[in-house]
């Protein structure tokens, strides 16, 4: 697993209180390893990903399973177009082709390496983030001076993509929020603030991840991002920072995202209804 978890397979927190409150509900709720060959999908009605942190180093197989699964009986959330889309952090270019700010980022690749140095010259970008197209919890997210980019995009192996995108200072001030909906809804606020001296905003780097709030223009905002988005969600979760007084998407997670359902009384109930409401 590119992405140190200690086990992949164990559910977390917010696995549990799903699976309390679909049971509450009366539904019958387990967990599944999607890679199992020997799951008959037939025999469930609805599969919610979750905590499929290995889909990173497996992404291909991932993907078709999903197909597999929407092939069956089993209605799946969210889509396998949704997980097809966003399991490439290149979405966000189509998010801000769709009208969504998004902290500003350009693709690079070993064929692309003259036109993204005159792109972060030309935008005169000073301190740069680095992250790979395909990844989860900032695995291989890179933070450097934009002196040492010419030699990272010349190591690139030939078919290997990079996300380039400025260093928002705002990360460290301000913290990074995440705003989470279910069912097309908001639902609940977190700031996140890195560790200091860090600029990730998670919890597994030593940053604090806090319920909060924003101010209503602010989740005008990022109501108005949702409804820009051209698929029908069942979760998401909004990862923002602030860029040049607004806030702009950092990623949009629309796969397996922490949810956070522990620090929003009612949230789990919430997404369980949300699941037996769309069941076929």
């Amino acid at each position: 697993m590119t992405w140190e978890i200690s086990d992949v397979d164990a559910l977390f927190t917010d696995d549990w209180l799903l699976v309390a409150a679909l049971e509450a509900l009366g539904v019958d709720a387990e967990s599944v390893v999607w890679a199992d060959p020997d799951v008959d999908w037939n025999d469930f009605d609805v599969a919610v990903i979750r905590s499929t942190w290995d889909y990173v180093d497996e992404t291909a197989d991932f993907l078709t399973r999903l197909a597999a699964i929407e092939a069956s009986s089993c209605a799946l959330f969210n889509s396998a177009a949704v997980a097809r889309w966003n399991a490439d952090k290149g979405y966000l270019l189509d998010l801000e082709h769709w009208g969504v700010p998004i902290v500003p980022t350009l693709r690079s690749s070993a064929a692309a390496r003259a036109d993204v140095l005159e792109a972060v010259a030309r935008a005169g970008w000073q301190e740069l983030v680095l992250k790979p197209v395909i990844g989860a919890g900032a695995m291989d997210v890179r933070r450097l001076p934009v002196t040492d980019l010419p030699r990272v995009l010349d190591e690139l192996e030939p078919g290997r993509e990079l996300l380039v995108q400025p260093l928002a200072d705002t990360v460290m001030s301000e913290g990074e929020w995440s705003v989470i909906f279910i069912n097309g809804r908001r639902s609940h606020v977190l700031r996140k603030t890195p560790a200091s001296g860090d600029f990730r905003a998670h919890g597994i780097y030593g940053g604090s991840v806090v319920p909060d709030r924003l101010p209503a223009d602010d989740l005008a905002d990022v109501d108005a991002m949702l409804a820009r988005i051209p698929f029908d969600l069942l979760y998401a979760r909004f990862d923002l920072l602030r860029v040049d007084g607004r806030l702009a998407v950092l990623e949009l997670e629309a796969i397996e995202p922490m949810l956070y359902l522990d620090r929003a009384p009612g949230s789990a109930e919430l997404l369980a209804q949300a699941i037996v409401a769309r069941r076929r």
